[in-house]
């Protein structure tokens, strides 16, 4: 199968009255900037996001799952060993479609693959705030006339700009495939749109755009070249009514076009008219409704 091209990423997708990524050090309030007031999601979560997906919807084989049980690496890694006997370690390893995306470790077996694709950490192009407030729980004390209070906590509206890379050359190493690259990119707009639980629900996902290179160019932080136009970006609550500029994007792929192979888009029907523009740069632009 084919290795996986160097590329890069960039994938808009917001929240709404949701705590997208709850920092557990600070009573899983919304990870948060205080200087430029802007939410903040990490690559760690966006992984998992993947990874669910991956194993819940498309049945893929998964070395860091989210099994209720904590296990390490190790015990993981020995549980793959005695479903794959004939297969030697690497191949064991390799076996898992998040350890070809974005490498792992086993330890006691000296197995370390650097991924294919890393993530950033992401901000809201917009200002928002995190939000504390107090609701009634489902249950109370025996006798009791009064239910038991929760605390939760949100933020009212946060649109992410998330950067993403994937590198050929580890990708040669890691075995990372072409087909495991658009598995991954499905399971990140599907499961995005698909989180169910009660503090990530109202998510969804906007715009997708993957750059395939030649060689092994990058222009690099994407999310830096786009950017909202609105005034007073805190006072936002929805989509419809961010302004967003991509033409700094545009120019960039336009300057480099003979570096590019081509530019996917992955769109929805809130932003057909940001998808038609990668029509307009000059280089073969495939542009996929979802």
């Amino acid at each position: 199968m084919k290795t996986a091209q160097q590329s890069e990423l960039l994938f808009l997708w917001d929240a709404r009255m949701t705590n997208p990524n709850g920092d557990m050090l600070n009573d899983n309030a919304p990870r948060y900037d205080d200087v430029d007031r802007r939410a903040i999601v990490s690559d760690v979560r966006v992984k998992r996001t993947i990874r669910d997906d991956l194993q819940k919807r498309k049945g893929e084989t998964i070395y860091v799952n989210n099994a209720e049980e904590v296990q390490s690496a190790e015990t993981r890694f020995n549980e793959l060993k005695e479903q794959l006997k004939d297969k030697d370690d690497k191949e064991v390893f390799l076996s898992c479609i998040d350890n070809r995306l974005f490498g792992g470790v086993a330890p006691k077996s000296n197995i370390q693959v650097i991924g294919a694709v890393q993530f950033a950490w992401s901000k809201t192009l917009n200002e928002t705030e995190p939000v504390l407030s107090q609701g009634t729980g489902a249950f109370g004390k025996d006798g009791s006339s009064q239910k038991t209070f929760r605390m939760d906590n949100y933020i009212p509206y946060g649109l992410f700009a998330m950067y993403g890379t994937i590198n050929q050359l580890n990708a040669k190493n890691s075995h990372a495939t072409e087909d495991d690259i658009e598995k991954m990119l499905d399971s990140l707009w599907m499961g995005t749109k698909l989180l169910n639980t009660r503090s990530k629900t109202g998510q969804k996902s906007r715009l997708l755009v993957r750059i395939i290179y030649k060689d092994n160019y990058i222009i690099g932080l994407l999310d830096e070249l786009i950017k909202l136009k609105n005034r007073d970006t805190d006072q936002l609550r929805r989509f419809e009514d961010c302004d967003l500029d991509i033409y700094p994007l545009l120019e960039a792929i336009k300057q480099m076009g003979d570096k590019v192979e081509k530019v996917v888009v992955w769109y929805d029907d809130s932003t057909t008219h940001l998808a038609t523009l990668f029509k307009e740069i000059g280089v073969e632009a495939v542009i996929k409704k979802v």
